[in-house]
């Protein structure tokens, strides 16, 4: 018998306990139950992407009331990406799990690891994961990097070593806290005493320029890493500086860019993770520099033979070099189960020796975005990823065998083509229909589209001014368009759109200096699951005492409380007013609708000191209203 599940396995981006019947359930004995209600459906299947669950499908059996089910015994741990299938046509179901995988949105669900626990959530001190806005001089993009900053962050001066860890390729910064678990990973060690106290970085790793058709590494990270999110990590959080204190690790393409990165600034970085690491030879160049590390660490699963091969080889020659490195094999494929025990392994390794701080890093090198840009954007964010590249890997290999993938572009899901017109497009070459429909309205059906084979496309018109959610359905199924925004309302993953309001222009992306996002974790043991509150900061926010106000908003039961941020875009608004001088500084609490007064009291701690007398307003979101009425609500009511 398997432990009792932990409430962390079933945390994703997109997701959250809901009524009915669930679409995967995991069974104590290891056995796992799909299901999909598909009245309209002849045939459904399920299949993994290969490893531990195969792409091989599943077939599912009807239950009479319009319902599929199977139930698969001793199904193997892990953490699995998969695919729906109905009558042939993979689909994303909008009732599971999903999370950014494959450049898309993608159902995911996990299998528990008998005995393994440590990246559980646990009743011990939980760190804090900000989400920070920064501009990439390289896309000239707005983009977004997850910092984790361990416990007692908010409330001390103690400055921290820094670690800038990767994502693979189709994945995005969410990857690893969502799939990763990285930030229960570094609790765990950090209560356990088992590591240097230190923050964690994670940021999206593709810099493509625009119409750039870049080769294996996907646009000059190097420099948007170096230029742009190093320096701005440095300016806005409590760090010491210096190639001894910062250290950059990554999985798989991150493992790339990590070798790659560090090879040519190793007076920059004191240590290497190299997790599953696909351009393993790139480690000569490490290895045949003047300049040594700290930490070199490779690692990777016991069915990844290639990349094992070669890092036995690189083994070797830093062997002859004399020089020390740490190699790593775990159980398992190319996935997330890996990456997590080499994570866990590395981190103790990290900045254990006293070091010399010195300013090194060049100055930010700043640009400016287009108010065209910000307004594209602002149609695209959200919570998998929030800056979408639209794009897919084609796996390819040099003469010498090398990886030499390239990213050729694929459709928006949505796209804006002018006021009040939407083209909608959703790729299912098998499907006989698929339809699209925004809230309240028919659906439409959309037509094979004569130039992109597989694709079927059609134009939405008269869509009003602001927020509509968008709902597809394939063969008479409710689908995801995982080429589409995805958000989280009526107790399902929805796709959305954001219309221009000339009227109401307060929830653009505004050139401005951000503020920040934090997202704080509470492990609630009787009930095993984990809280999540998300408060807004603004930009150069200091917890001292001086007039602020706290805003409590709570989201319908119905909803999560990551809706208010890129579907209700209610920090946007509220950096419209700061920026006008319309508003004091003021902190919003952003909550479930189930979340307690307590725990929310808690964290408002963090922010204003004890004694320090507050403002506090809570809007509560009410059943039937639309993001648009809610938003002018919340503006009405700024502080």
């Amino acid at each position: 018998m398997n432990e009792k599940r932990n409430g962390a396995l079933d945390r994703y981006p997109i997701e959250k306990k809901r009524a009915g019947r669930p679409s995967v359930t995991v069974k104590e004995d290891g056995a796992v139950i799909f299901y999909l209600y598909a009245p309209a459906a002849k045939i459904v299947q399920v299949a993994g992407l290969g490893g531990y669950f195969t792409n091989k499908k599943i077939d599912l059996m009807p239950d009479g009331q319009g319902g599929f089910f199977a139930e698969v015994q001793d199904f193997h741990w892990g953490m699995h990406y998969y695919f729906w299938y109905v009558d042939g046509v993979r689909i994303c179901n909008p009732y599971a799990g999903i999370s950014y995988g494959c450049f898309a949105a993608i159902n995911t669900f996990e299998v528990q690891e008998k005995n393994v626990d440590f990246y559980f959530a646990k009743d011990i001190p939980h760190g804090t994961v900000s989400i920070c806005k920064y501009v990439s001089k390289v896309s000239s993009h707005l983009k977004e990097c997850y910092v984790y900053t361990p416990y007692g962050y908010e409330e001390g001066d103690e400055r921290y070593p820094v670690l800038y860890l990767q994502h693979g390729v189709g994945e995005s910064e969410t990857g690893w806290i969502w799939q990763g678990k990285a930030n229960l990973i570094m609790d765990c060690l950090i209560a356990e005493g088992k590591c240097e106290k230190m923050i964690v970085v994670m940021s999206s790793g593709y810099a493509f320029k625009d119409g750039e058709k870049p080769v294996f590494y996907p646009g000059n990270f190097e420099s948007e890493l170096i230029h742009n999110i190093i320096p701005y990590i440095e300016n806005n959080f409590r760090v010491r500086k210096g190639r001894d204190y910062r250290a950059m690790a990554g999985l798989s393409l991150g493992s790339a860019q990590t070798t790659d990165i560090v090879a040519k600034n190793m007076k920059l970085f004191s240590a290497a993770g190299v997790f599953s690491g696909v351009a393993i030879h790139e480690m000569e160049r490490i290895c045949d520099s003047d300049e040594q590390l700290d930490v070199v660490f490779m690692s990777c699963g016991t069915y990844e033979e290639q990349i094992r091969e070669g890092m036995e080889q690189i083994e070797q020659k830093f062997e002859n070099a004399g020089k020390y490195c740490i190699s790593k094999v775990y159980e398992g494929y190319h996935e997330w189960h890996v990456w997590r025990k080499s994570l866990y392994d590395f981190v103790p390794l990290l900045f254990r020796k006293a070091g010399a701080e010195t300013d090194d890093i060049p100055g930010e090198r700043t640009a400016r975005i287009t108010r065209q840009r910000l307004q594209r954007q602002t149609m695209e964010e959200q919570i998998l990823m929030f800056d979408p590249v639209y794009r897919q890997i084609r796996f390819e290999t040099d003469e010498a065998g090398r990886p030499a993938g390239k990213y050729p572009d694929i459709p928006h899901g949505i796209c804006i083509t002018e006021q009040g017109t939407a083209v909608v497009c959703f790729e299912a070459p098998e499907a006989v229909s698929v339809e699209a429909a925004l809230d309240g309205k028919e659906f439409l059906k959309l037509r094979k589209d004569q130039e992109r084979q597989g694709y079927w496309t059609g134009e939405i018109h008269n869509i009003t001014p602001g927020y509509h959610n968008v709902y597809f359905r394939v063969n008479g199924t409710d689908v995801m368009n995982p080429d589409a925004p995805v958000g989280y309302s009526g107790d399902r993953a929805v796709n959305y759109l954001e219309m221009p309001d000339p009227e109401f222009p307060l929830t653009e992306l505004a050139d401005t200096v951000h503020g920040q996002v934090h997202i704080h974790y509470d492990y609630l043991a009787e009930e095993e699951k984990v809280s999540t509150i998300y408060v807004y900061t603004p930009a150069y926010f200091e917890r001292a005492e001086k007039e602020r106000s706290v805003m409590i908003l709570k989201a319908l039961s119905t909803e999560t409380a990551s809706c208010f941020l890129h579907q209700g875009k209610i920090p946007n608004i509220m950096e419209y007013f700061l920026a006008a001088g319309k508003a004091v500084e003021t902190i919003l609490v952003m909550t479930n609708a189930e979340e307690t007064a307590e725990r929310m009291q808690n964290i408002i701690k963090k922010y204003i000191p004890d004694g320090q007398k507050a403002k506090a307003i809570v809007m509560e979101r009410s059943d039937g209203e639309d993001w648009n009425s809610f938003r002018r609500r919340f503006a009405a009511c700024r502080i």
